[in-house]
């Protein structure tokens, strides 16, 4: 083997073993989380056009640990439609005990960034 490859080997080598006594325990500490994290995001509208109405269900999961999931619904600030409510699965009832979407929203921010 060529010298500079060597060299270039030990340095890499070096480099992940600091790595690892660095951060190894916080590493290890947040589990598959803090190793890979990608979020599939979906929100869920109260009208039948984004323009028309407010978030009512937000859900976000890690694709690489089903377990790291954020799914709540809102209460909107106007009562859904009776279509809506068919189209939605889900009826003002349901939603009537439900928090207001600034605080879910702020909730799912905390739970993206964490």
């Amino acid at each position: 083997m060529n010298d500079k490859l060597i060299q270039s080997q030990k340095r890499l080598h070096d480099s992940l073993f600091e790595l690892y006594i660095d951060g190894g325990l916080e590493l290890y500490l947040a589990g598959t989380r803090g190793l890979k994290r990608d979020l599939i995001i979906r929100l869920e509208t109260s009208a039948l056009t984004p323009e028309k109405g407010e978030i009512i269900h937000f859900y976000a999961v890690n694709r690489w640990d089903e377990d790291d999931e954020f799914d709540e619904r809102a209460k909107p600030s106007v009562a859904l439609a009776a279509e809506a409510e068919r189209i939605l699965g889900v009826t003002n009832s349901q939603l009537a005990n439900c928090r207001s979407t600034d605080l879910v929203l702020k909730d799912l921010f905390r739970f993206i960034y964490l």
